[in-house]
């Protein structure tokens, strides 16, 4: 074999390698990144829900103070 062959061949072995390891390390970052995105999510939604009960207490308070309960038997 070609001494020249080998060198290049090593070069390109040693570049496909690099590049294997950035794809993997970029791969790391946006599963992490996509962890952390759902964590906010689901307290997003949390708080969604925690906001909709709050108000539908609210609405339910303000419902039974304007309409007061009847006498019985009417």
């Amino acid at each position: 074999m070609d001494p020249s062959t080998v060198l290049l061949a090593l070069e390109e072995q040693k570049k496909w390698r690099e590049r294997r390891k950035r794809i993997r390390d970029r791969i790391r970052q946006l599963e992490r990144r996509r962890a952390v995105l759902r964590k906010e999510l689901d307290g997003v939604r949390n708080r969604i829900l925690e906001f909709g009960r709050l108000s539908r207490d609210q609405l339910g308070s303000q419902t039974a103070a304007r309409f007061p309960p009847t006498a019985p038997g009417r």
